[in-house]
């Protein structure tokens, strides 16, 4: 059975990136050809994705796991730092942009992996590839080319954020932004 509604817990991008990403897309998009590009509000890097959900319980267990861990989690700066594809170089099934290697952002996603973990949820063992999605479904006949004077452009955006919540979204499939922020967890860790 399909559902319409998913959770995931993420790091949201603030509106001052959002923004800077949205206009730098803008001089682009005319030669990025991808058949739907996510609305700027929903930029987000995942965390973990949980699916469907049938129990608030469970919802509830998930959210004192994690404001547990993120007392001992100190607010962090991250970067923008690339932007990349998944799927076929030539033909993506997504686009996006990356951040910086981050040591906290990657101890911030263990703690909230294991969280999840610990109280039921089956996750993703993929390792962990920090992305915030830009657009998805190449649609051209020409092959996606990601040239090094475009991949130049984005890596002068200077745009670092300061990582200090996290959210857990649910999904609305039929609107637009799609991602509704349920619940904030905010980082507590003394600085």
């Amino acid at each position: 059975m399909k559902h319409n509604t998913h959770y995931f817990i993420a790091v949201p991008i603030e509106k001052e990136q959002q923004t800077i990403i949205q206009n730098w897309l803008a001089t682009k998009k005319d030669k990025l050809p991808f058949q739907s590009w996510v609305h700027q509000n929903d930029y987000h890097i995942t965390l973990a994705f949980l699916g469907h959900v049938d129990s608030n319980h469970l919802l509830k267990q998930l959210s004192e796991r994690i404001n547990n861990k993120m007392e001992n989690i100190q607010p962090f700066i991250l970067s923008l730092k690339d932007m990349n594809v998944f799927g076929r170089s030539d033909a993506p099934r997504i686009f996006w942009a990356g951040v910086e290697d981050s040591i906290s952002l990657d101890h911030l996603q263990s703690e909230v992996f294991q969280a999840c973990t610990e109280i039921g949820f089956t996750l993703d063992s993929k390792p962990f590839r920090p992305h915030i999605t830009l657009a998805r479904r190449w649609k051209s006949e020409r092959p996606f080319e990601k040239t090094e004077e475009f991949q130049q452009a984005f890596s002068n955006i200077q745009a670092p954020f300061r990582v200090n919540k996290i959210h857990l979204y649910r999904t609305h499939l039929d609107r637009s932004p799609k991602y509704e922020a349920i619940e904030v967890f905010p980082l507590q860790g003394e600085q």
